[in-house]
């Protein structure tokens, strides 16, 4: 019997709150390039617009939906051209924003600010910020997402900031990259990341021939 694909409906309103898995099982073509061609949905208690400049301000309890994009937050700027979403710019407690990347992973976080944007698929996430990644997740008071290039940056900031990461087991077939390509100055709370791989045991010599 044939199975007919899923298809992403136009809202999400409880989204966040009926889980995950359903955006797991979504094909790739929902990904964060093909959400680019989608309508942009917009909810929220009062809106400001400037036609000439290509902004709208949107206040109260704002959802925003594009494709498999949802973000929320109690402020948003939304910078259009062409009827193409180029930036948003979220403020809550927290605002929050998730996708799916171009292979199909789900990527969420939250954090006081979010800086969303589009044509260059990054997110930058300020302000008790958290991304989440194939069950990983990471903590800090920035964190820099290229969706993209699937490279992460977080800290940085002069002062000792904290870095904290926890990363989930794989096996053979989940991707090697617990965390995207995570720059080598992440410093962890506690103690060092452990391995992905554990060092294999070597080999005991063979015994001599008589």
């Amino acid at each position: 019997m044939s199975h007919r694909p899923l298809r992403l409906p136009t809202r999400f309103g409880a989204l966040l709150f009926l889980g995950t898995s359903i955006w797991l099982l979504m094909p790739a073509a929902w990904a964060s390039k093909a959400d680019r061609t989608q309508p942009i949905d917009v909810a929220a208690n009062e809106k400001v617009t400037d036609y000439k400049n290509g902004t709208s301000i949107y206040t109260g309890n704002v959802i925003i939906n594009q494709g498999s994009l949802h973000a929320t937050g109690s402020k948003a700027t939304l910078y259009v051209k062409d009827g193409q979403l180029i930036r948003a710019v979220l403020e809550g407690s927290p605002a929050t924003f998730q996708e799916l990347d171009d292979k199909g992973l789900l990527v969420k976080g939250d954090a006081n600010n979010a800086n969303y944007l589009a044509t260059e698929q990054k997110v930058i996430l300020t302000g008790n910020a958290h991304l989440f990644r194939q069950g990983d997740t990471l903590d800090s008071q920035q964190i820099t997402y290229d969706m993209k290039a699937e490279v992460v940056q977080a800290g940085g900031k002069a002062g000792g900031e904290r870095v904290h990461v926890v990363i989930q087991p794989r096996n053979k077939d989940q991707t090697k990259s617990a965390e995207p390509n995570s720059t080598p100055s992440t410093t962890q709370s506690g103690s060092d990341t452990p391995s992905l791989s554990p060092e294999k045991p070597t080999s005991a010599p063979k015994p001599t021939q008589p």
